[in-house]
């Protein structure tokens, strides 16, 4: 931002991540374990920033503090969704449903406020790539038991789940339950017992090195 130092604009940088990850203003404490200066030192950096209308603080509040100016467009609240664990789209390996870390996401991009409906998962294997479903990505979950025909869900099938889980399309041919891939080096899931754990919402991809 023009009239910044490159130290002011990481500071204000630092301030807006802040804001959007947490809700709420960092402490002089929070800044100064960041960049590796006293809470002296901080406190002189946001005066700075006053000046240049960039934040409003308030005296005696170890928070109180408004943005008035970004550095970069607003990304809006952020939902945390539960990481927990893979899920096969190729063939079913057991999921494993334990906490890993959070996924930070915007909320006008996931368009949900809830993380409770949520939870993702990482995708191994290819039994989903002609539907753009690669081994690597990340499918976003909306949790539910139902799906309908067509529905590309999170299931386990089998007497006991003992498969586990995998990401198929779902459907129902009375009393028979049926997943099927999205390539065609792979078979067609049958049973007459199946589990659903969501349906697919959206699919992250990073892109390595």
């Amino acid at each position: 931002m023009k009239g910044l130092t490159e130290r002011q604009q990481e500071i204000a940088l630092f301030i807006e991540q802040y804001f959007d990850e947490n809700g709420y203003a960092p402490s002089l404490r929070d800044i100064g374990n960041h960049f590796g200066f006293s809470p002296k030192a901080a406190y002189d950096h946001l005066r700075a920033l006053e000046k240049k209308n960039i934040i409003k603080t308030t005296d005696n509040l170890p928070r109180g503090m408004a943005l008035l100016k970004r550095i970069t467009p607003e990304v809006g609240k952020i939902v945390k969704i539960p990481m927990l664990g893979t899920t096969a789209a190729g063939a079913p390996i057991m999921s494993e449903q334990s906490f890993d870390r959070f996924l930070p996401i915007p909320e006008n991009l996931i368009g949900y406020s809830d993380a409770d409906e949520l939870y993702a998962l990482n995708v191994r294997g290819d039994s989903m790539i002609e539907d753009g479903i690669n081994d690597g990505d990340i499918a976003i979950i909306k949790r539910t038991k139902y799906a309908e025909n067509g529905d590309i869900v999170a299931a386990s099938i089998g007497d006991d789940g003992d498969y586990g889980i995998t990401l198929k399309h779902f459907y129902r041919n009375g009393d028979r339950y049926e997943l099927h891939p999205a390539n065609q080096a792979y078979r067609v899931m049958v049973s007459t017992q199946c589990e659903i754990y969501g349906k697919l919402l959206m699919i992250i991809r990073q892109y390595r090195r």
